[in-house]
């Protein structure tokens, strides 16, 4: 396996993969939220929330597990076929007991029977997991491939949905959608898989691999809990249409995050293949770079969420989901808070095979989270969920940062915090003398946007940020330019 993949273009097929995920979404949303009502939505939303806890359990963590075991041994091909047959059999007896389960608890509990038909259709998500082997594409670097398949069962899916989706009965057929472009992706993946690794009963040992993975599967459940416990609790303790406006403010939030993450899940196995060589050098390197990104792309865009998402929000959802920005601006904090704690604590802890720490800080801030939404939604209903999404990641960057502190060493980084300072204060400046304009709002929101990125990007080139300027560089030098 070739492990000289450029970082640079591996980030630019990533984020390609990133905009697709925001553009389908977004005009997804807006389709829908313009044929459902708030009602509906919600109804599906909480159906999909409860399918998503049996999602979590049947995958076991090994999507996270199963990345840096390919990115271990991709140099290694009978390895490698035996790493993933082992890791891919786990995932199949998992997935069966846990769609059991789930057909068992919605055919005796009454809340969930009387909606059988919703319940069964997003149901379908957990059953495809056997066919879930997205982490071996990653382990193996193969973003080009993830961002064309991507591509093309979005539109796929959009297609359909415009097709079937046209009344506010069409709610099943929406949920069915959802489900489908899922479907497509996985069956895609594994018919691709052959060229890359062979299926292999032959001297297997799951039990190596059992207590790695159900110690990640607590952290992904916890890591999860964040969303999944605020829209069960607000299911339970307030109107569906509450649930429709948090969901909608949290889907933004959560498109926005992954451009955040592009770049760290891209290095994930870089730092993993340097790490294990003990070349600690290149490896303290990259995660710095991936820090710097952190910092460069999430405060700007969070400054810009405070400004905008009004506007924005109202725009592409319809007035009636005003209440879905204020959750959004909210949310928008863990865009810088989640990511650090995901590349300096999560990522470290896992490349240095310290996955056990990794339970002490997700757990606490999941205990942080379900208090806080208890005392918090019954006073602020999706406002309450918000402010206790927030604190919860805080708690958990904070102890991850700090179990993973001794394993890292950052260069640099103060001196890109003070230009970012500088940029930060410059852009929020323009950005509220350009509100004082009496402009149709539209063309605001527009000068607001491109003016902040050339404000953004030119101060930073004039400041000579090492990383911005470097990157660029190497970006005209690949496109000979």
């Amino acid at each position: 396996m070739k492990s000289n993949k450029s970082l640079t273009f591996n980030s630019i097929f990533y984020l390609f993969y990133n905009l697709i995920n925001i553009v389908f979404p977004f005009v997804t949303g807006i389709y829908v939220t313009h044929i459902l009502l708030p009602d509906t939505i919600g109804q599906v939303e909480i159906a999909r929330n409860f399918a998503q806890y049996f999602v979590i359990f049947s995958f076991l963590g090994i999507p996270t597990y199963g990345l840096r075991e390919i990115s271990k041994c991709k140099k290694d091909k009978e390895k490698l076929n035996k790493v993933y047959s082992e890791l891919m059999i786990i995932n199949f007896i998992s997935t069966i007991i846990f769609t059991l389960l789930y057909l068992y608890l919605i055919l005796h509990i009454p809340k969930y029977s009387q909606d059988l038909k919703l319940f069964l259709v997003v149901g379908i998500s957990i059953i495809l997991n056997v066919l879930n082997n997205s982490w071996l594409y990653e382990g193996l670097e193969e973003f080009k491939y993830i961002s064309v398949r991507n591509l093309i069962f979005k539109i796929f899916s959009l297609f359909l949905l415009v097709i079937f989706v046209k009344s506010p009965n069409d709610y099943l057929m929406y949920a069915a959608i959802t489900v489908i472009g899922t479907a497509g992706n996985y069956i895609l993946n594994i018919m691709n898989s052959k060229k890359f690794v062979k299926f292999t009963f032959k001297d297997i040992n799951l039990k190596r691999h059992l207590k790695s993975i159900f110690f990640l599967v607590v952290v992904n459940l916890a890591i999860e809990i964040y969303s999944l416990v605020d829209i069960t609790m607000l299911g339970h303790m307030c109107s569906k249409e509450n649930v429709a406006f948090y969901s909608y403010g949290i889907k933004i939030y959560k498109i926005l995050l992954q451009i955040v993450n592009t770049f760290t899940v891209v290095l994930v196995p870089r730092i993993s293949e340097y790490y294990k060589e003990g070349k600690i050098k290149e490896y303290n390197e990259v995660l710095t770079k991936a820090l710097k990104t952190i910092l460069l792309v999430s405060i700007p865009m969070i400054i810009g969420i405070w400004f905008t998402s009004n506007y924005l929000v109202c725009k592409l959802y319809g007035d009636n989901y005003i209440r879905s920005s204020y959750v959004l601006k909210i949310v928008s904090l863990i865009l810088l808070i989640s990511p650090i704690g995901y590349l300096l604590g999560s990522r470290v802890c896992l490349v240095t095979n310290n996955e056990k720490k990794m339970v002490i800080p997700v757990i606490c801030g999941a205990v942080t989270n379900v208090i806080l939404n208890y005392f918090l939604i019954q006073r602020y209903q999706e406002i309450g969920a918000s402010i206790a999404s927030v604190m919860g990641e805080f708690v958990v960057m904070v102890i991850y940062v700090y179990f993973g502190k001794k394993y890292f060493k950052l260069q640099s980084i103060n001196d890109t915090l003070f230009k970012e300072i500088i940029v930060i204060i410059l852009m929020s400046i323009y950005l509220k003398l350009i509100s004082f304009l009496r402009i149709d709002q539209l063309y605001m929101v527009l000068l607001q946007i491109i003016g902040s990125i050339l404000i953004y990007f030119g101060i930073l080139i004039a400041l000579k940020e090492e990383f911005v300027c470097d990157f660029a560089k190497r970006f005209l030098v690949k496109l000979h330019l």
